[in-house]
């Protein structure tokens, strides 16, 4: 099933405390700024795929969303963590999609030049070419001599 990232909501959290007496209660985004991008991007990828995150074979859209959502929490650590100039070795296994996403956060939070950011999304492209050379998806070999 496919999900169309703006349809993705960002998930609220709410936190309620007590002060003299009187209950305050603030709903906010769960994930801000540049996270959003990435959860957004996050949820469709494993919405998209039943196999590419977590098993969502056989389940309806709310119980894909859940499962994802619990899955991206699981992953959020290792997703958002800061690599040196580049992604991480674990980062590095996500789909392209992710990659991207996470690529695209440590540009917004300054933490990549854009220069950094397009060299890395161009070498991430590129390793996209390589792995589908024909139309079909096949690899093909070919040998010299």
């Amino acid at each position: 099933m496919k999900i169309d990232p703006e349809q993705i909501e960002v998930p609220l959290e709410k936190t309620v405390s007590f002060k003299n007496g009187e209950a305050e209660v603030s709903i906010a985004s769960k994930y801000k700024g540049s996270e959003a991008g990435l959860y957004k991007s996050y949820m469709s990828v494993c919405a998209s795929d039943d196999k590419a995150l977590t098993d969502t074979a056989g389940m309806d859209s709310n119980a894909t969303y859940a499962a994802c959502a619990v899955k991206y929490d699981n992953m959020r650590a290792m997703m958002t963590e800061e690599g040196k100039g580049e992604l991480t070795d674990k980062q590095k296994k996500l789909p392209p999609a992710i990659q991207k996403a996470i690529l695209e956060k440590m540009k917004k939070d300054g933490k990549l030049s854009k220069e950094e950011s397009e060299a890395a999304i161009k070498k991430l492209l590129s390793k996209d070419d390589a792995k589908e050379s024909d139309p079909k998806g096949e690899k093909i070999d070919v040998k010299k001599g």
